[in-house]
């Protein structure tokens, strides 16, 4: 496994700070994905590039989700909720270590192995090894 995530701008919505989305270019198996952080004084949501909802990780199946809510007939809800192909849910926690520590340089997550620690999750922020400790 290897994902790579980069910083790729910051938009400020109102002008004032109080609302910013952040976008990262995600690779993961060769596919790309458009991943936005908005942050605001209600706290942080992840979402897609130019498409409305948001991204979870489902602990049912641990894999990521999109989810759409949007009002229906008779005042309900509608949601639809898909499972996110060749996104997995390291990669969204990449993009949250990046977004919390406010890094713009690459960050690097894959998988050690060695005979003391087979299959260990790194992240690597420039080359460099990360304490994930931190950042749960």
């Amino acid at each position: 496994m290897e994902i790579t995530i980069n910083r790729i701008n910051t938009h400020d919505v109102n002008g004032d700070g109080s609302d910013l989305i952040t976008t990262y270019s995600v690779a993961e198996n060769g596919k790309e994905f458009r991943i936005t952080c908005r942050s605001n004084r209600y706290g942080r949501s992840l979402g897609m590039e130019e498409k409305e909802g948001l991204l979870y990780v489902n602990r049912d199946d641990n894999m990521v989700h999109w989810q759409v809510v949007a009002l229906g007939g008779g005042c309900g809800l509608l949601i639809d909720d898909y499972p996110v192909e060749g996104l997995s849910p390291w990669a969204l926690r990449g993009v949250i270590v990046a977004e919390r520590s406010q890094e713009t340089r690459e960050i690097t997550i894959t998988t050690q192995h060695s005979k003391d620690n087979p299959g260990q999750t790194l992240i690597l922020i420039n080359g460099n090894m990360e304490d994930l400790s931190q950042w749960k």
